[in-house]
């Protein structure tokens, strides 16, 4: 009788854990798709200069070991880094139940010198686990774009990541400081652990096609989507922007991201 009744306790707590669960994050999705309505999508812009790449130069990227930043899966190069919040998050799940949907990230460079890597980090809602595209096997996605433009200086106020399991960066759009003593935006980026949060967010030119797929061109101005597969609620979304030179002054970068509903 006394192990019967333990087993009852033990199952009836289960519950209440699962169920509690269940409640906040529905709390959570209903209050993201209260405020981000997609029957009236608003329109984010950001602009970066030649002064926001605040991190490297290096030869990876954040995550719980350095994956690799341009095509291909081992780190190299010397890149400087840039991140972006993009205002709008993707939505996975049911979409019987909620209205599900990916970001669509049009972009605009002017005085681009050598590449451009796109990557995109999501921060879970309530607790800041990190997500982010995968660089190897399947379901690989990036998107990079060349430029004809000639290098530029080092930015000022540049310096490498270390290297580890959680990062603060430092957000494009943050006041240009004349000194160490201002203070600027950051956004801490965590991975619980190796194999964890690889894979979650994918960059896709279709978002039909919602694994994504690695995209190289030429072209200065253009779109992608950012789509989300993962089971969790995506609270913040950013967009990290490398290149592998310094820009030039006249170097800019216009970014417009908006939520996409999926189709039912």
């Amino acid at each position: 009788m006394e192990f019967g009744r333990r087993i009852v306790l033990a199952v009836g707590v289960l519950v209440v854990v699962v169920a509690v669960s269940f409640l906040v994050d529905t709390a959570v999705r209903g209050a993201y798709l209260q405020n981000n309505d997609p029957a009236a999508p608003l329109l984010h812009t950001a602009t970066v200069d030649w002064e926001d790449f605040r991190h490297g130069p290096q030869s990876w990227r954040p995550y719980a070991t350095p994956v690799a930043i341009g095509p291909g899966d081992l780190p190299s190069g010397g890149w400087y880094l840039a991140f972006v919040e993009l205002g709008a998050v993707p939505v996975a799940g049911n979409p019987a139940l909620s209205r599900t949907g990916s970001v669509r990230v049009d972009y605009r460079f002017t005085d681009l010198a050598g590449t451009a890597s796109f990557s995109v980090y999501g921060l879970r809602a309530g607790d800041g686990r990190t997500w982010t595209n995968r660089q190897s096997g399947y379901g690989t996605s990036g998107y990079h774009v060349s430029g004809t433009a000639a290098p530029g200086e080092p930015p000022r106020w540049a310096s490498p990541l270390l290297q580890g399991d959680r990062y603060t960066i430092e957000t494009a759009g943050s006041s240009h400081p004349v000194d160490d003593d201002v203070v600027r935006d950051t956004r801490t980026f965590w991975f619980e652990r190796t194999g964890s949060g690889l894979d979650g967010l994918h960059i896709t030119t279709d978002p039909a096609a919602r694994k994504g797929q690695v995209t190289e061109t030429a072209d200065l101005e253009g779109s992608f989507y950012v789509t989300y597969t993962g089971g969790n609620v995506v609270g913040d979304l950013f967009l990290m922007i490398a290149v592998d030179r310094p820009q030039p002054e006249g170097f800019e970068l216009i970014l417009e991201s908006t939520f996409v509903e999926g189709r039912r």
